[in-house]
C-alpha cells in the first residue's frame, strides 16, 4: 500500500511539472537548406534536383503570430537528391 502512495506521488508529480511549467525546447536548423526533386520551372514537366534555402527575416507582421522568412531555391546536380525518392513524372 505504501509503495502504491509513493508511486502515485511521484507519477502525480511528473504529471504536474511537465504538464504545467515545462515547455518544449526552440529547435533551431543551423544550415535551413534542403535538396529535393522539384519541377524546373512553372509549367514545366521536367524534374531536376533544388536546393531550397529558408532564412528566418527580422521583420513584424501585424496581426500574425508567423515569422517572415526568405526562401529561395536553385537548380543544383543530382547527385545532392542522390538519398530522396524522385517522384513518378
Amino acid at each position: 500500500m505504501l509503495r502504491f502512495a509513493i508511486v502515485a506521488l511521484v507519477t502525480f508529480g511528473l504529471v504536474l511539472v511537465t504538464g504545467l511549467d515545462l515547455h518544449p525546447a526552440n529547435a533551431t536548423v543551423s544550415t535551413p537548406e534542403f535538396y529535393a526533386w522539384n519541377f524546373a520551372s512553372v509549367g514545366s514537366s521536367e524534374l531536376v534536383c533544388k536546393k531550397t534555402v529558408v532564412v528566418p527575416q527580422n521583420l513584424i507582421i501585424p496581426s500574425s503570430s508567423m515569422d517572415a522568412v526568405s526562401i529561395t531555391s536553385t537548380i543544383v546536380d543530382s547527385k545532392f537528391c542522390a538519398n530522396s525518392t524522385k517522384p513518378v513524372n
